[in-house]
């Protein structure tokens, strides 16, 4: 799940939010609302991680 981690993370960073969830969701098979939370909730911590993003 390392290699779905690091894709996920690089939509993220890119701003390309729709294909973290839809690459979440193919690699784990959870329900688009999982995967939106998780991406969300993903998002948030790169965030604090990294303000200046």
């Amino acid at each position: 799940m390392n290699d779905v981690s690091e894709n996920v993370d690089h939509e993220i960073l890119s701003d390309r939010i729709i294909h973290a969830i839809k690459a979440y969701r193919d690699a784990s098979g959870c329900t688009i609302h999982e995967a939106m939370d998780f991406v969300e909730e993903r998002r948030a911590e790169l965030h604090r991680h990294r303000p200046s993003i």
